[in-house]
């Protein structure tokens, strides 16, 4: 994606919280910091019982197509990702009468060896799906949590709404006229100044990166009334060169880096706040 601003040579450009976010990672152990707020856990192999292990081997190396699909059946995971797997597995009348699809299917498990098919069902999960709760509960550790009539009532300092997902896009809808489709991640008051934001982790460019960039920047640019709208970003977005030290221009992070709205690390969340108690 081509850049409308030189980022290396006229950063002043940027907007100021783009800035320091940028900075926050090229300059420190950023990626350390983030453990904060993201607890990302050892990521495990998920081991198969032996008899399990053993039948799948010898189904797969007497090509014994029905058997392997009736054990990957009973399993959680697949070996790799299928278009199609989750409806013959789950949806009666699939399997039965989609015979050209399970011969597809088992030419790409013969494909692989026995040994290999194994050794994908037993890979380490993915550690991507649990974001929203591991910020949710950074905030909660962070800062000073209230209920809706006390954080209502609340004038003076940092604090953030302690409200279920209904009551939160309650308050914000028809208190604050935000027209929401959903609670946002953060809704915070510092002094009189009510914030809210949207929580991304982007992790790298690409897939549904770009969707949930695009979610923060939809976001930040409806703001409503006195209300201010935030992106609370993390990740890939804040990277500038790449290891061959070129300048990086996937749209997933020029977007965020050109943007005008205060997109911020999470980690200079508190800073952010700060600017807002001298009021």
């Amino acid at each position: 994606m081509e850049r409308t601003i030189d980022i290396e040579n006229n950063p002043e450009q940027l907007n100021e919280w783009v800035l320091k976010s940028i900075n926050l990672f090229k300059d420190t152990n950023y990626l350390d910091q983030i453990l904060e707020v993201y607890p990302f856990q050892i990521a495990s192999p998920e081991r198969l019982e032996p008899s399990v292990r053993r039948r799948i081997i010898n189904a797969h190396q007497s090509r014994r197509t029905n058997e392997l699909i009736t054990i990957l059946k009973s399993l959680t995971k697949f070996p790799y990702e299928d278009p199609i797997w989750y409806l013959l597995k789950n949806i009666e009348g699939c399997n039965e009468n989609n015979p050209v699809q399970i011969q597809r299917i088992a030419n790409s498990l013969y494909s692989m060896t026995a040994e290999e098919t194994v050794v994908r069902l037993e890979a380490a999960p993915k550690l991507n799906t649990q974001m929203g709760p591991m910020f949710n509960a950074w905030l909660r550790q962070r800062f000073t949590l209230l209920p809706l009539d006390l954080f209502q009532e609340s004038s003076n300092g940092i604090c953030i709404l302690d409200a279920t997902e209904e009551i939160g896009k309650q308050y914000i809808n028809e208190i604050l006229n935000q027209n929401l489709d959903k609670r946002p991640d953060l809704i915070a008051k510092v002094n009189n100044q009510l914030i809210i934001g949207e929580a991304k982790w982007i992790g790298q460019p690409g897939g549904n990166q770009e969707k949930q960039v695009q979610e923060v920047l939809k976001f930040c640019r409806s703001q409503r009334g006195n209300v201010i709208r935030i992106g609370v970003v993390d990740g890939f977005p804040w990277s500038l060169f790449n290891i061959n030290h070129r300048l990086v221009n996937n749209k997933e992070a020029v977007n965020i880096q050109e943007s005008e709205y205060d997109i911020v690390s999470a980690l200079l969340l508190e800073e952010y706040f700060g600017q807002f108690l001298n009021q």
